[in-house]
Order: C-alpha cells, then sequence, then structure tokens
C-alpha cells in the first residue's frame, strides 16, 4: 500500500476505473456501484484540493493555473455524478452520462498523471509527499463519513472556464445556461 500521496492518488484512480467498468459491465448493480464512485470521488477530489493542490501551487506558483483547471474538472465531473444519480439506472440517458462522464474523467486523470503529478513529485520530498499522504487520506476519511453531495461549480468558476474556452456572451449567462453553453463548446470542438 502507497504511502506517498502520489501513490495515493494513483491507487484512487485505479480503483475508479475499475468502478467505471464494473458499472458498463454489471447494469444490475448500477445503484450501489454508483453510490460507491459518487462517494469516493468526491472524496478524492476534496482531498487534493484541501491536501495536493495547495501544496504544489505553494511550491510552484506557476502552476497555480494548472491547479484551478483541476480543480474544475472535478467540479465538472461532480456535475455530471449528480445527474447520473438521478437518472434511471436502467435508461440510454444513463448510458450517455456515464459515457460522458468517463471521457471527461480519463481526461483528468492522464492529465494529472502526466502532467501534475511529475511535477509534484520533483517540487516535494518523499518525507513531505507521505505527510501529505497522510493529510490526503484524512481529508477523505472526514468527506467519506458525511452524506454524499456533488459539489457544483460556482457562476465565478463557470465564467472562468467560459473565457477559457472562449464562449462569447458568457457574462449575460444564467449558472444554468453557461453550465449548458460549456458542455455544448466541449463537445463540439
Amino acid at each position: 500500500m502507497a504511502t506517498d500521496v502520489i501513490g495515493l492518488i494513483k491507487e484512487d484512480h485505479r480503483d475508479v476505473e475499475s468502478l467505471f467498468a464494473r458499472l458498463q459491465k454489471m447494469p444490475e448493480n448500477r445503484p450501489a456501484l454508483l453510490a460507491e464512485l459518487a462517494a469516493k470521488f468526491i472524496a478524492h477530489s476534496e482531498g487534493e484540493e484541501d491536501v495536493v493542490y495547495p501544496l504544489l501551487a505553494r511550491r510552484r506558483p506557476e502552476e497555480k493555473e494548472e491547479v484551478h483547471h483541476g480543480a474544475e474538472e472535478h467540479h465538472e465531473a461532480e456535475e455530471m455524478l449528480s445527474q447520473l444519480l438521478e437518472a434511471d439506472p436502467e435508461s440510454t440517458e444513463f448510458d450517455t452520462l456515464l459515457q460522458e462522464l468517463v471521457k471527461a474523467v480519463t481526461h483528468h486523470v492522464e492529465e494529472e498523471e502526466n502532467d501534475i503529478l511529475p511535477i509534484l513529485e520533483q517540487a516535494v520530498s518523499l518525507e513531505e509527499r507521505v505527510r501529505a499522504g497522510k493529510a490526503f487520506s484524512r481529508r477523505k476519511a472526514e468527506v467519506l463519513a458525511k452524506p454524499i453531495k456533488p459539489r457544483s461549480r460556482t457562476k465565478e468558476e463557470l465564467l472562468h472556464q467560459a473565457k477559457e474556452l472562449e464562449l462569447e456572451g458568457a457574462s449575460g449567462m444564467t449558472k444554468d445556461e453557461l453550465v449548458a453553453a460549456i458542455k455544448q463548446k466541449k463537445q463540439q470542438g
């Protein structure tokens, strides 16, 4: 079992990939698997955002934008999880939403493992990464002890993402309109 925060993060990534595979192959067990996925994903996200991302941003201030991008991807995935939790597990809508979530999380994991984690490994000593691993684990345990409640992005976060995507007219949109426009823009290109 890994104690270095990087190893713990990668273990979580493999666990989520396994849950995705089981969700696709075992439709009869979707309600339980989805509840497990939501709980673990939210705990992982909050652990990274509260422990790992701030550590990286302190050590490598030039990575603050990358850290912010990672947090945005977490929040976007949590919104997809909310939609999945509300969908009928036997519907085609569920299948479509699940595929969107798998695609988004796979993209995030690839970016994190190829870009963020190697920088963290260079910027932070093994001793500090072990301490961060313990803090990451504690934070996940705290989140797992509470009821599952996916977070949604703030309007400010959505506006920031809309700006990155060069989405026109974003400042005049409601939060729901921003979510829909961002989703549409991402699907286009």
